[in-house]
């Protein structure tokens, strides 16, 4: 190993650009792996923490994640006493917007900025125009119920309907922030942290009513409408026969109309050791509605509309390590071969062979190593900084690592039984 280090301090610079060299390829490796696992995760959180076993859907929908599903609100009380259910909480899901143009930082800016400079020959005038709207998941539960934020990372949580929001932290929201919903304003009370869509749009939590007030109710100018037409449809064939009974029927029918006391599913949390196929049987059974796990949840909506960039991330990923070996072998490679000379010197001088292999494995294991831990360090404090979620662990680091000291050892090994061949004396020009 001394023998190693003296040389790297007399080839000091070129050793350390390598590192860096290879540094910067693993962090590119490393983060298309981040990214993999963000889609992943931004696929699956959503389910997996709100803490649902079951999810109870409408009869032939795939899930409130995936198309849109509408139930009677009070279904959740009958799921609720079926025998092995803890707790059954209604939920309302869908997309909803806010017209508030988003706040960039420099980087996003930058990141615009060169999305547009760089997709200018592909796209019409006026398709890459900055959004002056925000999207978001708006998600309605009963306080005190499974469903809501997970964690609470400022402020506090909703405690009851007073135009209330919890808001995942990259909506941009600041506490106490006034936000328009629907037709009433809603105060920022409380911040959670990675719950977002599929699409990585973030997470607004309200109260189940309010969010039916938000997503269901009709708009009041085309309620107004409905009424009209319903009193139209009703009164020309009945009023002449029953004009008792045609006010009240009118009335009935808009009451329908108006009706939102509608969710989207509800979440069944089991008892301890319950069945969760016995349970999902009984649902099924006697209120005629579907029912899936939560893994059966996240498969349908990971491979649903994120299968496609999921299957072309991988792909990419894959190809980019092989040619990560490839660059980083030959830099290897070509390193040692750049000491043919002091290898010649030393055969002259009579070192065994085992130290001159020693000497130079160890300086590719080096390279290898320096580089790995530079590459893992650049992704890790650059993950905040990407616009959607990047996750890279210790152990996608660690197997790079185990991945890198296989491609030093052999890299080096391939290029000493070249150098080795070499006539030392024709070398050193005797």
């Amino acid at each position: 190993m001394r023998l190693a280090l003296k040389d790297i301090r007399y080839h000091s610079f070129k050793f350390f650009t390598s590192v860096l060299g290879v540094g910067l390829l693993l962090m590119v490796v490393l983060a298309i792996g981040g990214i993999i696992r963000g889609v992943i995760l931004d696929s699956s959180t959503i389910i997996t923490e709100t803490g649902a076993d079951l999810w109870v859907v409408e009869k032939d929908k795939l899930g409130p994640f995936v198309e849109i599903s509408r139930i009677p609100e009070d279904y959740y009380h009958a799921v609720e006493v079926i025998p092995g259910v803890a707790e059954a909480s209604p939920l309302v899901m869908a997309w909803e917007h806010v017209a508030r143009m988003p706040r960039p930082t420099p980087l996003m800016r930058f990141l615009y900025m060169n999305t547009l400079l760089t997709t200018k020959t592909m796209v019409e005038p006026g398709w890459m125009a900055m959004p002056k709207d925000q999207q978001f998941v708006l998600i309605g539960y009963k306080p005190g119920r499974i469903g809501g934020p997970p964690v609470i990372v400022a402020g506090r949580g909703i405690e009851a309907d007073n135009y209330e929001l919890v808001a995942d932290e990259r909506a941009g929201f600041q506490l106490g922030e006034r936000v328009r919903l629907g037709y009433h304003d809603y105060t920022v009370v409380g911040l959670t942290k990675n719950m977002v869509a599929f699409t990585a749009d973030p997470v607004l939590y309200t109260t189940l009513k309010e969010a039916q007030d938000v997503l269901i109710q009709p708009d009041p100018d085309l309620l107004r409408d409905r009424r009209r037409r319903y009193k139209q449809q009703t009164l020309p064939k009945e009023k002449a026969r029953v004009p008792i009974l045609v006010e009240p029927l009118a009335q009935r029918a808009a009451s329908v109309a108006e009706d939102t006391h509608v969710v989207n599913a509800v979440a069944v949390k089991l008892e301890p050791g319950a069945s969760a196929e016995e349970v999902a049987r009984e649902i099924r059974r006697w209120k005629r509605l579907d029912v899936y796990p939560a893994p059966r949840q996240v498969n349908l909506q990971l491979m649903g509309s994120n299968r496609l960039i999921l299957f072309q991330l991988s792909l990419f990923r894959a190809l980019l390590v092989v040619i990560a070996g490839i660059v980083i072998g030959l830099v290897i490679y070509t390193f040692t071969l750049d000491k043919v000379k002091e290898i010649a010197l030393l055969k002259v001088l009579g070192a065994q062979g085992r130290r001159v292999y020693g000497m130079i494995v160890q300086q590719a294991l080096l390279m290898g190593v320096l580089g790995t831990i530079i590459g893992g360090v650049l992704e890790q404090a650059s993950e905040p900084y990407f616009p959607r979620r990047v996750e890279t662990t210790y152990g996608d680091i660690g197997q790079m690592l185990v991945a890198m000291i296989v491609v030093a050892v052999l890299a080096s090994i391939m290029a000493l039984r070249r150098a080795m061949k070499v006539d030392a004396p024709s070398v050193l020009g005797a």
